[in-house]
């Protein structure tokens, strides 16, 4: 039978998380979440089944929620599931469980790892020695993950408390309804030399390049902010919420690793 770790990613922490608990599992296919697969899902099944995500507003991305309700599932040995996050996964572990059973799917292990922020929107990101503890820190979490993944463990997806199921219960709704919009703010400023990196980089191909060589987005973002962390110029902005603040990818995950994902 097989094994399959589906992971999306914006700017390479879940991506790296993958790779890291795909270790558990030799052989194990690792395979990028895009618009087009959330759309056209492959039948759950096999052996080992993961699913690696970022948490989004103290929740499972849109994009996570569309392709576990369309995919088809199928015999599965064991199921897992990590969500790497910037400091606070709230409730999102038991969202995340309440939508997989949803559709049937046991998933028998839930892991929060901890990653540096991506959210350029929100706050500078973290670099130097807090970058540094930080990735310690996650590298630590997907190490005793993989030794309960080795052992085909179970750990159940856990609330944070009253303050927890707030956030998810309040925030991550109020943040479903605006992600439908969430790139109407975005725009290319004159630093943009049309070199392409952020249609490439889009897992919902919602960018395309205007005849004036500059990115025009469509109006299905997944507000992952690839586009605006790995673009080269720095020429990709949001409103004034972005400009002078730095930009971020994983050490270990090239824009390369995050482009062309079909």
């Amino acid at each position: 039978m097989t094994m399959t770790c589906y992971w999306f990613s914006g700017t390479g922490n879940s991506l790296h998380a993958a790779r890291r608990l795909a270790e558990a599992f030799p052989g194990m296919r690792l395979v990028a979440i895009t618009d087009r697969l959330a759309a056209n899902p492959p039948e759950l099944s096999g052996e080992v089944v993961g699913f690696v995500f970022p948490v989004y507003a103290y929740g499972p991305p849109p994009i996570i929620q569309r392709f576990v309700k369309a995919a088809r599932v199928g015999e599965i040995g064991y199921a897992f599931a990590a969500l790497t996050h910037g400091g606070g996964p709230a409730n999102a572990t038991v969202v995340t469980d309440r939508l997989f059973r949803s559709r049937g799917l046991d998933v028998a292990a839930f892991f929060p790892i901890r990653m540096p922020s991506n959210y350029v929107v929100g706050s500078n990101p973290v670099e130097g020695e807090k970058a540094a503890a930080i990735f310690e820190l996650g590298d630590s979490e997907l190490a005793a993950a993989r030794e309960i993944l080795a052992a085909r463990g179970r750990c159940p997806a856990t609330s944070g408390g009253v303050g927890a199921r707030f956030k998810s219960g309040l925030v991550f709704p109020l943040f479903q309804k605006g992600a439908k919009t969430y790139d109407r703010s975005f725009f290319a400023t004159d630093a943009c030399n049309g070199c392409g990196i952020c249609v490439d980089v889009c897992p919902a191909a919602n960018i395309a390049l205007g005849d004036d060589g500059r990115p025009n987005w469509r109006g299905h973002c997944e507000a992952c902010l690839g586009c605006i962390n790995l673009c080269p110029k720095q020429a990709v902005q949001t409103g004034a919420l972005t400009k002078g603040r730095r930009r971020y990818r994983h050490r270990d995950v090239s824009v390369k690793d995050l482009m062309n994902r079909e």
